[in-house]
């Protein structure tokens, strides 16, 4: 790690939460694939065509390029049946919750060695409210009390956008600089953080290879335990 990664004291900390902190397992793709057997047009979860097809709704959902009921209203059409209500997928998302959403290893870990140091911290996240706040509370338990949590559609902008980086830095009430985001996208996390003045933290489980055209991570870690690690050692008060 380079001195310029070294962060000036005090600092703070934003998280990003699916694949960060907790991993929901594909639930609002699968809560499509039940709703389509509640409307009688069951579809194959292996299909990658149709995994390709809900992703990509998701993705324009989640950065608010559409609406949830456009989203929904898509997905009909695309089953070949009359628009199908909103309030029923986001009821087999709620009914999901329990069985999918887990924490990374060492989230829980980590929150707690934060709150116990002093350093604020808090979790910047795209997806609507509340299944955001249910995953993220049965992800991480007690380890988030008292742990604010930022979620795009209640904000009214997503990341990448800067004015949802805005929102985490007044949270954190520490000038942008010394503000470090962590999260696995090197697109709307990472490149988003930047953009804003943040520095960024890149969790990179898997070995992905970094695009080209995103600015490079100011910090990358394999674990989320190599981070708390890199916290306790380095940038400690």
């Amino acid at each position: 790690m380079s001195d310029d990664a070294l962060l000036p004291r005090p600092f703070a900390l934003g998280f990003d939460f699916d694949h960060t902190l907790g991993s929901d397992q594909g639930l609002e793709r699968r809560a499509f694939y039940e709703l389509a057997v509640e409307a009688g047009v069951p579809i194959d979860p292996d299909d990658p065509g149709w995994q390709a097809r809900l992703d990509e709704l998701l993705e324009l959902f989640r950065s608010e390029r559409i609406t949830l009921d456009a989203m929904l209203a898509r997905f009909s059409a695309a089953l070949g049946v009359l628009p199908l209500r909103a309030e029923r997928w986001q009821a087999h998302c709620f009914a999901l919750v329990d069985q999918l959403v887990r924490p990374l290893a060492g989230a829980r870990e980590l929150l707690t060695a934060l709150r116990a140091r002093g350093v604020p911290h808090a979790i910047l996240t795209n997806g609507w409210s509340p299944l955001q706040e249910k995953k993220i509370a049965r992800a991480l338990g007690e380890s988030v009390v008292g742990t604010s949590v930022l979620v795009s559609d209640l904000l009214g902008v997503a990341k990448p956008a800067p004015g949802a980086f805005a929102a985490l830095t007044d949270e954190l009430g520490m000038e942008r600089e010394r503000c470090w985001y962590v999260g696995d996208n090197p697109q709307a996390d990472v490149g988003g953080a930047l953009a804003a003045g943040l520095r960024a933290i890149w969790l990179d489980e898997h070995g992905a290879s970094y695009p080209q055209d995103v600015p490079r991570p100011t910090v990358r870690v394999t674990t989320l335990r190599e981070l708390q690690a890199l916290i306790e050692n380095t940038f400690a008060p």
